[in-house]
């Protein structure tokens, strides 16, 4: 794999919930810049026709395009470039950021660039007619719905239509807004609004759900024993088959099956079979979008990963708490409940309630640092020193190919 370029990833979606697209923020290490979508951090610098090269052939070794189109972002400097650029390989969407204008050159460049199979989207668009003569050369518009009021989306979506592009909603950040904009006609969403569903301040956990978060208060528990795990999980046939199931999987490439809770331990490691009963404990009970699980496996196993490292440099982080408040830190959105209700009934440890209700100790720090990557948040990138976002970067790569195996295999 290239070894030079880390790239974050942030999913498109269609109006089911069904992975469309992916964008990929790109970090590259060897000259110690990034590109992304803001540009008042120091740390994030330009597209070139070599990063593009260099990232297209990370993402394509790594295997974490999910076979589907891959966004990269692309400015006034790449666009400006004589150097020829070979052909890769296509379902390539170079997105076009909000601070190139669409003068003759550029267009004559994107000309070029199409007829070598690459397509193409428009950044942040919020209405300004300046940006029009860009249209037909477009495959995706993608249309700020932060910056534009409902009266705004309502007036302008049936003109845009027109264009034949498809119509992004960017910055979709509830669920509400979601709802607003599919019925507006948008064919594809992006942002975070699968951890934001809408929340009713009387509704309560449900009986599953409780004995769900119970089983994740026990497991929680550092001195629980081999022979307790095995009885919860055991007393539990689904749960017990979902396990198996898993870790019988290409994911483990283990010689032969395991039959047994307890022989699974033995091969594989208590942390590890009390991971999964988590994580399966907690898909059973929910009726979120399954791909909500993609993002929060990847956050959690992200935060794993780190833990280990630091274990390297000698910091107590344990890694298996790492991996429990990323996975909780979306179970308001896994139960559709407030999660200061949900984990203030938890019987789980206080600081690890800390981390994920006030964020005002070090697990909670993480926590925040690796959403704030995972979100392409530019304050994060600031606050972060080079070295930490490397560090995040990278578990983020391997935590994020670990999370789509897991997901080929539920």
């Amino acid at each position: 794999m290239v070894k030079d370029v880390l790239t974050a990833r942030q999913l498109v979606f269609n109006e089911n919930h069904e992975v469309y697209a992916c964008e990929f923020l790109c970090l590259d290490t060897g000259s110690g810049h990034a590109e992304s979508p803001a540009h008042n951090n120091p740390l994030l610098g330009v597209m070139t026709t070599e990063v593009l090269t260099k990232v297209c052939n990370s993402v394509e070794e790594g295997g974490r395009h999910l076979n589907v189109p891959m966004f990269i972002n692309v400015d006034q400097n790449f666009l400006s470039e004589t150097d020829s650029i070979t052909p890769i390989k296509p379902n390539i969407i170079l997105e076009i950021l909000a601070s190139v204008e669409p003068t003759e050159a550029n267009l004559k460049r994107i000309q070029q660039l199409r007829r070598l199979g690459f397509e193409f989207a428009l950044s942040e668009y919020a209405l300004d007619p300046t940006k029009t003569p860009f249209f037909k050369y477009l495959k995706i518009i993608k249309v700020d719905v932060v910056k534009l009021t409902e009266k705004q989306l309502e007036k302008s979506i049936p003109i845009l239509k027109k264009s034949n592009c498809l119509l992004l909603a960017e910055k979709v950040t509830s669920q509400a807004l979601y709802e607003q904009c599919k019925a507006l006609g948008f064919d594809l969403f992006q942002g975070d609004y699968l951890e934001y569903p809408s929340l009713l301040e009387s509704k309560k956990a449900s009986a599953e759900q409780q004995s769900s978060l119970q089983l994740v208060s026990e497991f929680s528990k550092g001195d629980i024993e081999v022979d307790k795990v095995a009885e919860i999980i055991s007393c539990d046939p689904v749960l017990t088959t979902k396990i198996l199931h898993l870790i019988n999987c290409p994911l483990y490439q283990l010689v032969r099956d395991v039959n047994s809770v307890r022989e699974a331990v033995v091969i594989l490691g208590l942390d590890v079979v009390k991971q999964w009963a988590i994580v399966m404990s907690l898909m059973s009970v929910s009726t979120s979008p399954n791909e909500l699980f993609r993002t929060l496996l990847t956050r959690a196993k992200t935060l794993e990963l780190i833990a280990h490292h630091k274990q390297k440099e000698q910091v107590q982080v344990l890694a298996l708490e790492c991996f429990l408040v990323g996975l909780l830190s979306g179970v308001d959105a896994i139960f559709e409940v407030k999660i200061d209700t949900l984990v203030g009934n938890m019987k789980i440890e206080t600081h690890l309630k800390q981390a994920l209700l006030t964020h005002d100790n070090e697990l909670g720090t993480l926590l925040n640092n690796v959403i704030g990557i995972e979100r392409f948040d530019s304050q994060t990138f600031e606050r972060l020193s080079n070295q930490e976002i490397c560090l995040i970067g990278r578990c983020q790569q391997d935590a994020a190919l670990w999370a789509d195996k897991v997901m080929a295999n539920l």
